[in-house]
């Protein structure tokens, strides 16, 4: 039977936030949880959320320690089938992609220990991540973000431009097309010598990042409530 798109569907995110090291992604936790009264379910791979300490301890920011391939699979099926994760939490943050893109191929060598295996093992990858970041991004009961490092990349002339830093050439390529917002998070520096960081949520010839809801700014500020507030307001 077929089911209906509901008002309920469609009122969520999911976002693939892309940055360096250290900018802050993790924190943008605090603007999840900032005055909102919304619950996160974080699936940390990173090994730490000393940054947002204060919030795990406030019990407003859970989750759940992802060392394997195989913790991953356990969280999705969880978090896609128990009423009560869809009753606790508002919001899936996955912390990140690049490191689970790390598990996925420690996994995938150990089933293909072959030299001869590295066209299966590949492709078993690119299915399997696939698979994975999809079933995420389409959990409806929640807002979904994944947080990925940025790599360097060079076009057919050389030129350089940013990528999402994943393991394997197609899931990179096709990694920006799977979600409705990418955002390009960076610090700036104004006039007067003040940094601010920011998302910037159009492409660029060197960088990802899109807006498929056509409601934000060019450069909005990296407060992840904030940001639905405006893609979900009626115009």
């Amino acid at each position: 039977m077929l089911k209906p798109i509901t008002q309920e569907s469609a009122d969520r995110v999911c976002a693939l936030v892309i940055g360096k090291a250290g900018i802050g992604k993790t924190s943008l936790l605090r603007t999840i949880t900032n005055g909102s009264g919304d619950k996160t379910c974080v699936l940390s791979a990173e090994a730490g959320l000393l940054c947002v300490r204060d919030l795990v301890k406030a019990g407003v920011v859970e989750g759940f320690e992802i060392y394997s391939l195989k913790d991953l699979k356990e969280a999705y099926e969880m978090l896609s089938s128990k009423q009560e994760m869809k009753d606790r939490y508002d919001w899936i943050f996955i912390d990140s992609l690049t490191e689970i893109s790390s598990r996925c191929v420690e996994a995938m060598k150990a089933k293909y220990p072959s030299a001869g295996d590295s066209f299966k093992l590949w492709g078993d990858y690119t299915d399997t991540m696939t698979a994975l970041i999809k079933g995420f991004r389409d959990l409806q009961d929640y807002s979904v973000v994944f947080s990925c490092l940025p790599t360097v990349e060079k076009d057919e002339n050389n030129r350089r431009f940013i990528g999402p830093a994943v393991a394997g050439t197609q899931l990179k390529e096709r990694l920006p097309s799977y979600f409705d917002e990418v955002f390009y998070m960076e610090a700036q520096t104004d006039d007067e010598g003040n940094e601010t960081r920011v998302f910037i949520t159009q492409p660029s010839d060197t960088l990802p990042a899109k807006d498929r809801s056509g409601k934000l700014d060019t450069i909005e500020t990296p407060d992840l409530n904030a940001v639905k507030t405006k893609i979900m307001e009626e115009k």
